[in-house]
């Protein structure tokens, strides 16, 4: 509540008293019947969330003890640019809700009668407890030198903007635990539905397509077994791989390897209210460093072939 008080040396506290506004404010509060703006303020820009989206370098060398017991993927090498191209999701109240009660769920397994618990580390709020994204990766860990950050910026946009990629809606089907490339970590993931018109793989394909023309390692994939858009060509797409099993939002991960109860204690989970969430997408987030730049998807819809 903000209450109105007197200026100093203006009127009296007994002045004050006698205002009309003043007793039928004072009645309202012995009253309880205080009206009060229940509107939620409108969302944050998307924009808003880029700005800071990353955290403080808080050391130049990999020191695991600062990532519970984590190694880093790239090591950090002065004049490389770690980059990433990722679409973000930030659950609301109620999702968050489902997600944690998920997490909570999926460390706990029972195993003779006897409930073991994974150390699992939820992605879903930061150390301090700051609400934090979510995100479906567009391609492996890249390291940019730096007179390539431009270019490598303005030719995913390119082919973004030729591939006439539009906002789209992803439905979550289910739950795995998935190990990173090393073995070093798991994750707890939530895997995802094919969407109406097949974006993902589309982006998929874009992403990999900037990957290699830079010579950089590509996703989900090597040159044999899939054919990419050429931003030459005018953005025509040939045929690629269906990789949608491999799409999926990282939740929470561990150190320990989940064992094959662990596994299956994810399907006796009750996933409905899970596979009711539906996420949407309209930015295509790219990273370099700790610059987070977005690619809207809405702006490009009408755009003409040049």
């Amino acid at each position: 509540m903000l209450v109105d008080y007197p200026e100093s040396g203006s009127e009296t506290d007994s002045q004050a008293e006698n205002k009309p506004e003043t007793k039928k404010k004072r009645k309202a509060l012995d009253d309880g019947h205080v009206e009060v703006n229940s509107k939620r303020p409108p969302p944050l820009p998307s924009s808003f969330h880029s700005l800071y989206a990353t955290n403080v370098r808080t050391s130049a060398v990999d020191d695991p003890t600062l990532h519970a017991g984590r190694t880093r993927q790239v090591p950090h090498v002065v004049g490389n640019w770690p980059t990433h191209l990722y679409l973000e999701w930030y659950p609301t109240q109620e999702e968050l809700a489902i997600l944690d009660q998920v997490v909570n769920q999926a460390g706990q397994t029972q195993n003779n009668g006897k409930r073991t618990c994974i150390h699992a580390y939820s992605f879903l709020r930061s150390d301090l407890g700051a609400l934090q994204p979510l995100h479906i990766s567009l391609s492996a860990p890249l390291v940019l030198q730096t007179d390539q950050r431009e270019a490598f910026e303005e030719d995913i946009s390119t082919r973004i903007a030729r591939s006439r990629l539009k906002a789209f809606t992803v439905h979550v089907t289910g739950l795995d635990w998935v190990a990173n490339h090393d073995k070093t970590r798991f994750f707890l993931v939530l895997k995802l539905g094919k969407p109406a018109n097949n974006e993902l793989n589309k982006f998929l394909s874009a992403c990999n397509a900037t990957a290699k023309q830079f010579e950089l390692p590509m996703l989900y994939t090597d040159e044999s077994t899939l054919s990419v858009p050429d931003a030459s060509n005018g953005g025509e797409q040939q045929e690629a791989r269906d990789r949608s099993d491999a799409f999926h939002i990282s939740i929470a991960w561990t150190l320990e390897e989940p064992d094959e109860q662990a596994r299956a204690q994810l399907a006796e989970l009750d996933q409905v209210e899970l596979q009711h969430l539906q996420v949407s997408f309209s930015l295509l987030k790219l990273k370099i460093g700790n610059i987070v730049n977005d690619i809207s998807l809405t702006k490009h819809q009408d755009t003409e072939h040049g």
